[in-house]
């Protein structure tokens, strides 16, 4: 079965206390568009990063509010902002990098920028009819480039997501995909 490839942008997760000092308690957050998992969306609404050497600007929330903020970026990303950030699965903040985020009526600290994990979202059911379990780690081919793995891809299922593989801008260009490409268990 072939998976769809999506390059993941820079983006962060906001607590509920967080979105109160960047934009205002109270403020709503207004979507632009959901996306591929149950329930998720990416607003319209943007926040500037600060790092210890540079600034990057618009930076897209996802949503809905989280327990804890994260900023999940590239590794070109967080060297150009001067971030030293880890590789993890989302929800794994354990020694990560930290970043001010700058908002309209405010800023805050996150303690959780991590440059995100290759990883293949599936359902349950999907998950269960391949044999894979969550966060099992799997090899992919892609659909145009057969020759040129992709490995240590780790699985995460749950019933909301949908089939894709989740790739950094800088490891899809490393395997000369883009987002709508596709990709087969090796």
């Amino acid at each position: 079965m072939p998976y769809k490839v999506v390059v993941q942008p820079r983006h962060v997760h906001l607590s509920q206390a967080d979105h109160d000092l960047l934009f205002g308690p109270g403020a709503k957050l207004r979507p632009l568009r959901p996306i591929g998992h149950l329930g998720q969306i990416v607003y319209q609404e943007t926040v500037t990063l600060v790092g210890k050497n540079g600034t990057i600007e618009s930076v897209r929330i996802i949503g809905p509010i989280r327990e804890q903020s994260q900023v999940e970026l590239s590794e070109l990303d967080a060297a150009a902002a001067g971030i030293e950030a880890p590789v993890r699965l989302s929800g794994d903040c354990t020694a990560a990098g930290q970043c001010r985020l700058l908002g309209p009526a405010g800023e805050c600290t996150v303690t959780s920028v991590i440059i995100p994990a290759r990883h293949l979202h599936l359902p349950d059911h999907l998950a269960r009819a391949h044999g894979l379990r969550h966060h099992q780690r799997v090899r992919l081919i892609p659909h145009d480039h057969p020759g040129q793995p992709i490995k240590e891809v780790v699985v995460r299922v749950h019933p909301t997501f949908a089939p894709e593989l989740h790739l950094t801008g800088d490891e899809a260009a490393a395997f000369w995909l883009q987002t709508g490409d596709q990709v087969k268990l090796a």
